[in-house]
């Protein structure tokens, strides 16, 4: 009777254990449960292709080996019980570049380390890079476009009483933000600086700016920017622009995706425990007289929230984001959405502001090739202007009717030559 007993265990453990192997080809064939998908970067892996030759070569075996590691059935469940039960048990996190701070404040490490002065760049190359940023500045002033320097708020200098306990603090260094704000000042640039005010925030704003498990502003801290970054802008340019306030500040239970990026990225069983963040409700007054300029965003992650923000649409006539200065948001219709296949010289004229923005773990990659596009951009100009001119020259009769043009406007024969060659590249352009 014993053995009739331990025989139907044995049974019963042995399709128990065959149910659980089978569970995830099941899954993978057949999808029974939804999954959520993971959160931050990984490599995706395809199913490969069967050739003969990698198929004799082992290539293939190798490949589908690899596929079937990174897809199979359960998979992104087993991940997130397994990164839950290392951060219960130990407080670790497998996220890239994420760090456990006190009282469960994430970081990401890059913002610590700049804070830190650990990756400051030195002052040369950060006086070069000002050095052409004025140049640009004060060349599309005389063409009313105001270039902005803006320094993002940073989740390290804010919460510096929150840092890791490897990380002392009071032992900072130099960082680039500190020297970029400072030269800034000295060289008498167009900035504005967000971290500082966010910074003075912490004593006069009641609600966190920042929440625990994310890295970006919330929705509240991004309303005080928009807000300063309007008055700045009508400083500047004397202008009016349409004003926004608060009908009432709510504290939704379910955070917004921004406020818990790098916890989301943590892949965790459960949510990451965290305060609720304040979300503003905003009221528009229409107003007469008032101005709504054109806004070009050139910078990091921070440009979506303040893209993202409902007030942004309400104060600008026209809002775009070149994002690290590579990719157009949002794309243009019939049109490249990189960078690099515009004329950013010509482009940047089509706006009213122009805002550099940059967050502190980013600076030393500041102002992600901007001059530089700028400036290649102009040479591009400037060669085919000089070959236009040199056309005309040739051309006995376009070259009289310039001379003529010049003689009854008054003007130089050089400044006439520039202007119908400038007309030339500008119908060039449009056609």
């Amino acid at each position: 009777m014993r053995s009739l007993k331990t025989h139907k265990i044995k049974k019963g453990l042995f399709v128990m254990i065959l149910v659980f192997l089978l569970l995830p080809v099941v899954q993978k064939q057949f999808q029974l449960i939804e999954l959520s998908p993971l959160k931050g970067s990984f490599d995706v892996v395809e199913c490969p292709n069967l050739t003969m030759k990698d198929w004799f070569d082992g290539d293939y075996q190798e490949r589908q080996q690899e596929y079937l590691d990174k897809n199979f059935g359960f998979r992104n469940l087993s991940i997130r019980l397994f990164n839950q039960l290392q951060y219960m048990l130990y407080n670790v996190t497998n996220a890239k570049g994420v760090e456990i701070g006190k009282e469960g404040y994430l970081f990401e490490g890059g913002y610590i380390r700049d804070y830190m002065g650990i990756s400051f760049i030195g002052e040369e190359s950060i006086n070069d890079k000002l050095l052409n940023i004025k140049k640009i500045q004060n060349e599309l002033k005389q063409d009313d476009v105001n270039l902005i320097v803006a320094f993002a708020p940073g989740k390290a200098s804010y919460f510096p009483e929150y840092f890791p306990e490897e990380y002392d603090a009071s032992k900072k260094t130099i960082s680039n933000y500190l020297y970029y704000a400072a030269q800034c000042q000295e060289l008498e640039i167009d900035f504005i600086d967000f971290n500082a005010d966010f910074i003075q925030y912490k004593e006069t704003i009641p609600y966190k700016l920042f929440s625990k498990g994310g890295i970006h502003w919330g929705e509240y801290g991004v309303a005080l920017a928009l807000d300063s970054l309007s008055s700045h802008i009508e400083s500047k340019r004397g202008i009016k622009m349409p004003e926004f306030g608060y009908k009432e500040t709510t504290f939704p239970s379910n955070l917004r995706d921004e406020d818990k990026d790098i916890a989301n990225a943590m892949n965790l069983l459960f949510e990451y425990p965290s305060y609720k963040m304040a979300e503003p409700n905003y009221v528009f007054t229409k107003q007469a007289n008032t101005v709504q300029p054109k806004l070009l965003i050139i910078g990091d992650s921070y440009g979506y929230g303040l893209t993202n923000s409902p007030i942004i649409n309400n104060i600008f006539s026209k809002v775009e984001f070149w994002y690290y200065n590579k990719e157009v948001k949002p794309k243009r219709k019939l049109q490249s959405d990189k960078v690099k296949d515009l004329n950013v010289k010509e482009e940047v004229r089509k706006f009213d502001v122009v805002l550099l923005l940059s967050t502190e773990t980013n600076l030393f990659k500041f102002d992600f090739g901007f001059t530089e596009s700028y400036n290649e951009s102009y040479k591009e100009t400037k060669i085919e202007l000089e070959h236009i001119i040199q056309s005309i020259k040739a051309n006995e009769k376009w070259f009289s009717s310039i001379k003529a043009k010049a003689k009854e406007k008054k003007i130089s024969l050089d400044e006439a030559l520039k202007r119908d060659a400038k007309y030339i590249i500008s119908k060039k352009k449009k056609e």
